[in-house]
């Protein structure tokens, strides 16, 4: 497979393809960061769904959504464009979280 089709994959599958494909043992630096970078935003999402569910604001779940379509499609572009992979603000945290198996 691929290193595009890995990164994508990581971003349309989230956490779970995320985690895959970063410990899977033949993927490169660059899947392992998009891998770390859709882990992150996926559980990000999920634990700020669940307290955003908690407020009695309107449509702050419909932005939250929204948000998160737009890192994913935005990863998405950046594995086809095999440009930059860093998703500002995701790629910091990711690093700072995965900073062992990013190195490896």
């Amino acid at each position: 497979m691929s290193d595009k089709a890995k990164g994508v994959l990581c971003y349309v599958f989230g956490w779970l393809g995320g985690l895959i494909f970063i410990l899977q043992k033949d993927s490169n630096q660059t899947v392992k960061l998009h891998a770390a970078q859709a882990i992150v935003a996926s559980v990000g999402y999920i634990i700020l769904d669940v307290i955003a569910r908690q407020l009695p604001i309107p449509f702050i779940g419909t932005a939250l959504s929204v948000l998160y379509l737009l890192i994913m499609i935005f990863g998405i572009v950046k594995v086809c464009q095999e440009s930059d992979p860093e998703i500002p603000v995701v790629s910091n945290i990711a690093k700072s979280i995965f900073k062992k198996t990013l190195e490896q």
